[in-house]
């Protein structure tokens, strides 16, 4: 698919931000984060202020404010602000300092001509100003921290990354956080000597060592046990690892990329995430928006996502119906969801009329329609979806070896929904 030839373009409206005893600073594109932990962009030496506050950014309707889980709140005169645009001038305040706000006019901000980076694709302004931060920052060593929610690509985000950079010869290696074991977490990430611990049989490189000249993504970097988050800063800021029982360091290079769809902001002010590795990590801060916010990519995301399946000419059939049967449906598993979606529809797209059978939920039907009598063109479409079903999760199950934490992240549903697929098909014991 060629690359779209117009470059979009958009108005953000600009402030000054004035606090007494502090320069004045524009407020921009990128996000101004203001709180009492040094890493902060403007730190304010105020008791009543969280290590992480708030948050300001400007957009095209004026200046964005979004509190950052703090403890005592942001307020705008007497409203207690949890995300709100301000298109005048304000006062805020934030523990016991006043922060003004002061319009300082338009400016044009280009978002470039591409509509995809690396594997993800996307023509929507949003999605827009994420590929135009990439190009910028993909060739650097910045470490980049990607925020999302479930299922919106934040892996393929990673991946894209490390495949524009310098270090794209390098190993990408990708550690999911949220399924490490707590007692191997250290093990995984910094490897162990032989007889380190019970069933270390061997020597074994961790993580980072593996990484070496390349790229780690950490995924799900807010599941990280809070123990081990002193000794991974250490790592990352020393450029050393030492092995589980080991008595020396070994040297490393690697370029660390994190993603996580926890508040990080409120985990650091609960104590639950340290703060000095959120910003040795956070150099560069990328927002994935949710499909439900861009809503106007799906026929590209739909003809893409096809031609990758080998059926491109499925991509209209495929379109239409989502538009017919889905046009009220927010995509809670985002991008994920949507590329089980159009897999399956795309595989029955000869036969539109079978997709409704195999894709829409039949809970809602009619109770009369639920007794008709099965002909025989309805019973061989149960019997292609019963096998379908069984076929997608005996096929999941191995891929996921049985971890149904892991199902659930593959396929874009709620565990309990695969523990009742498990269940109805025999996959609930154990096997992969």
């Amino acid at each position: 698919m060629e690359t779209r030839a117009r470059a979009l373009q958009l108005f953000i409206r600009r402030a000054t931000l004035h606090i007494a005893g502090k320069p004045s600073r524009e407020i921009d594109v990128e996000p101004i984060v203001i709180g009492r932990n040094e890493g902060a962009d403007v730190v304010l030496e105020d008791n009543e202020v969280s290590g992480v506050h708030c948050e300001l950014r400007a957009v095209s309707e004026g200046i964005q404010v979004r509190d950052l889980g703090s403890t005592n709140g942001t307020f705008c005169g007497p409203v207690r602000i949890r995300e709100a645009i301000i298109a005048d001038r304000a006062e805020l305040t934030v523990g016991t300092s006043r922060l003004v706000l002061e319009p300082a006019g338009k400016k044009r901000v280009d978002l470039g001509y591409s509509d995809r980076f690396g594997s993800i694709v996307g023509a929507t302004p949003n999605m827009r100003r994420v590929f135009s931060t990439l190009e910028k920052i993909s060739a650097t060593e910045l470490s980049v921290l990607v925020l999302g929610e479930t299922g919106t690509g934040k892996e393929g985000v990673a991946r894209s990354i490390h495949d524009a950079s310098l270090r794209k010869q390098g190993p990408f290696m990708v550690v999911d956080c949220a399924s490490i074991p707590p007692t191997l977490a250290e093990s995984i990430l910094f490897g162990h000597e032989k007889g380190a611990f019970t069933g270390a049989n061997e020597r074994r490189d961790g993580a980072l060592s593996e990484a070496n000249s390349g790229t780690l993504f950490l995924d799900e970097l807010g599941e990280l046990p809070i123990d081990l988050q002193p000794k991974l800063l250490r790592a990352l800021a020393e450029r050393q690892v030492k092995r589980v029982g080991g008595t020396s360091f070994e040297p490393i290079d690697v370029r660390l990329v994190a993603a996580t769809r926890r508040d990080l902001s409120s985990e650091m002010n609960a104590g639950r995430f340290r703060s000095d590795l959120y910003f040795r990590i956070a150099q560069v801060r990328l927002e994935i928006p949710a499909l439900r916010e861009r809503l106007a990519d799906l026929p590209l995301l739909v003809e893409e996502i096809c031609r990758r399946m080998g059926r491109p000419k499925a991509a209209s059939v495929v379109h239409d119906w989502i538009e017919r049967r889905m046009s009220a449906h927010d995509w809670p598993g985002n991008v994920r969801e949507l590329v089980n979606v159009v897999s399956v529809a795309a595989t029955l797209a000869d036969t539109p009329e079978a997709i409704d059978d195999v894709l829409l939920l039949r809970q809602d039907a009619e109770p009369e329609q639920s007794t008709q009598l099965a002909t025989a063109f309805s019973e061989a479409k149960r019997r292609a979806l019963t096998a379908f079903e069984r076929n997608y999760f005996i096929d999941l199950n191995k891929r996921a070896k049985g971890n149904v934490s892991e199902m659930a992240r593959r396929s874009g549903m709620e565990r309990h929904h695969v523990r009742a697929y498990l269940r109805k098909y025999g996959l609930d014991k154990g096997s992969v």
